[in-house]
């Protein structure tokens, strides 16, 4: 019957509009979070995890919770489940010609053989965020704007095409906490390192390295991912030396996504290329320690066999981006030169080499899922490779670790694994493991500093007293360094490279930084067909990593060198240095007035933190005990958090 009704609707649907099809959907869109409780209902199949998901694999899914509802008894709230269900059904269908409510421009041609689309469709969005603190030197505010430009279309039944481009308005002001040392100079069996050439002066091998440690006031904790790529224009100086790698004042920003994305053998084999916003190996929204959907887009090459309905193998290759954050590790890789100074890395100076010379990197992830009923299992392997061609971490049929040995080891490897018990209409739990480096088992390995991992556990339950309600809590700790690596000297390139598990700047894994845990409780529900609430709260303990007390492998940059420093360190967490302790409440809304005919989506956010330090006597012994700190170099921070945001046009 399910089958049947399935075919019908794209039946209907055709009838009506040749509906794109196999472009993707971003990982932002709110009907992710309807499709995953949704599945935690009982209401449709299981969703892969391997997102974004292409339109056509989210209306099948959408017709299966549609014909789940009619099934149903007619209660309110199955009656706002199936208006919101056919709000986004609708929302995928499109209207040849002019659409004022979208502002979208349609042709197509009329071949049921071979059909052909171009859209073209402008967009507006907004968000403001400000906070308000105790410390009224804390009160910050800050702000994007972009117009977008869409371009999207189908060439067949199979492929479709999308190129996504915004030029944006932003500034967002960040405070300067202090520095932190990640480490003396790369090769430490060298008096003397030159990284260009031999007319370049070299750093010795004992100097120190530091980077700058900055904080955002304007928004709450690990919230803020920002939009434009690559650098920013200040408008005070629209110029190539106004160039700026962050928008300490209002700044020009742009970006550009695209993809061809096709789905061919009836669905069994998925392929895409492009670049766009992804989260591969998650149990929940936001949630995966191997490829977070927190983690800044790149350029890669995705491909999915679904060989039957409870199996499937997919594969990821792409080019890493490099984090251009000249106002954060400037004196951490910079030369120095006799005629410059301090000043000039706010300017955005260089004297020497940059970022660009140690990102130079590629990204590869395998990942194989097995889901029944009630168990769904996945595991897979991760490389970050500095740049070359490697045809075997493209292969999605040999392990990544595998490969390695053969071409020798210059890469960073990682293994994942998730396990997920569940129970249709009730709810499900999960254990997550990401490894990054575990050199033995024989030892207290939760103690060893060079064992580098993550690990999670959550459970997640329908709360049917309002309509799509659900409620969970997650634990989550990355260990000391994890997503971290000591940069290396490879055969072709003459400078080392970072291979930290990082892409533009941010982690690819989970958002936390190394060295931290969090607690995290989210309800969410849509009381209405319009409104969509959410109320979390989180515990986030951090390793400090600037100042005094700043603890070893709490921040990316972090690299453990050879020899005797990375053997002597131990991992006591909270017990060897300074911790904060961030508290935060939030509560979120969206709006959707397109339910009513008008083309704007709102979205408001109500925070509240409470941040405060701990310390410890005796440094890095078993015994010793934390104790609360508020002075002038890790002050208690307490305050208010407003963000409002808006969507005119568009999908």
């Amino acid at each position: 019957m399910k089958k049947v009704f399935i075919s019908c609707f794209f039946i209907m649907l055709s009838c009506f509009v040749f509906a794109q099809t196999n472009n993707t959907v971003d990982i932002t869109d709110d009907v992710y979070v309807l499709l995953r409780t949704a599945e935690t209902k009982g209401l449709c199949s299981r969703l892969s995890n391997v997102k974004p998901y292409t339109e056509k694999y989210i209306l099948e899914r959408l017709a299966e919770i549609e014909e789940s509802l009619s099934e149903k008894e007619d209660v309110y709230r199955n009656k706002v489940e199936l208006y919101v269900t056919k709000f986004f059904i609708d929302k995928y269908r499109y209207k040849n010609g002019l659409d004022l409510s979208r502002l979208n421009y349609r042709i197509e041609n009329n071949s049921n053989s071979f059909p052909i689309s171009f859209d073209v469709q402008l967009g507006l969005k907004g968000f403001g965020s400000g906070g308000v603190y105790k410390d009224s030197s804390e009160n910050s505010y800050g702000y994007e704007t972009y117009g977008t430009l869409d371009f999207y279309g189908d060439f067949g039944k199979d492929i479709s095409y999308r190129a996504f481009g915004y030029i944006n308005l932003t500034k967002m002001p960040i405070t300067l906490m202090g520095t932190y040392y990640i480490g003396n100079w790369w090769d430490s069996t060298h008096d003397k390192i030159d990284l260009v050439d031999d007319d370049t002066e070299a750093w010795d091998s004992t100097d120190p390295r530091y980077i700058k440690k900055w904080r955002n006031y304007s928004v709450l904790p690990y919230s803020y991912k920002k939009h434009w790529d690559g650098s920013v224009y200040h408008l005070t100086k629209l110029t190539a030396e106004g160039l700026q790698s962050w928008p300490h004042t209002t700044s020009l920003g742009f970006g550009m996504f695209g993809e061809l994305h096709g789905s061919f053998f009836n669905n069994h084999l998925e392929l895409g290329v492009g670049r766009y916003n992804r989260e591969w190996a998650e149990m929940d929204e936001g949630s995966s320690l191997a490829l977070n959907q927190s983690a800044h887009p790149f350029l890669g090459i995705d491909t999915t066999f679904r060989l039957f309905d409870f199996i499937s193998l997919s594969s990821l290759f792409g080019v890493l981006e490099f984090p251009n954050e000249a106002h954060v590790n400037s004196s951490a890789w910079y030369l120095y030169d006799e005629e410059w100074d301090e000043d000039d890395y706010v300017k955005g100076i260089s004297p020497g080499i940059t970022d660009a010379y140690f990102f130079q990197n590629l990204f590869a992830l395998g990942m194989l899922n097995l889901d029944f009923k009630y168990v769904h299992f996945d595991f897979g392997s991760t490389c970050i490779l500095p740049k070359r061609f490697e045809f075997g971490y493209m292969f999605p049929l040999i392990d990544n670790v595998i490969y390695q040995n053969s071409v020798g080891d210059f890469d960073n490897l990682g293994l994942f694994a998730n396990l997920k018990i569940q129970k249709p209409g009730l709810g499900y739990i999960w254990f997550s493991l990401f490894s990054d480096d575990i050199t033995s088992f024989k030892a207290k390995f939760w103690e060893e500093i060079w064992c580098t991992y993550a690990y999670q556990a959550g459970i997640k339950s329908i709360f049917n007293w309002l309509p799509f309600g659900t409620v969970s809590f997650r634990y989550t700790k990355v260990e000391p360094y994890c997503y971290t690596h000591p940069a290396i000297k490879v055969p072709w390139y003459r400078y080392y490279i970072s291979t930290a598990y990082v892409n533009n700047g941010a982690s690819l894994g989970y958002y936390l930084q190394p060295n931290s845990d969090e607690f995290l409780v989210r309800f969410e529900a849509r009381p209405m067909a319009e409104l969509n609430v959410g109320l979390s709260w989180q515990l986030i303990r951090h390793g400090v990593d600037w100042g005094s007390g700043a603890v070893y492998g709490s921040n990316l940059y972090s690299e453990l060198v050879p020899g005797g420093e990375r053997n002597s360190i131990k991992k006591y967490f909270l017990l060897d240095g300074t911790y904060e302790w961030s508290n935060i409440i939030c509560i979120d809304c969206s709006y959707n007035l397109k339910t009513r005919k008008i083309p704007v989506v709102l979205n408001v956010s109500f925070g509240y933190i409470y941040d405060w330090f701990t310390g410890v006597d005796n440094n890095g012994q078993k015994n010793s005990s934390f104790h609360y700190i508020n002075d002038d170099e890790y002050p208690e921070i307490n305050g208010f958090v407003i963000s409002a945001g808006f969507t005119l046009f568009g999908k």
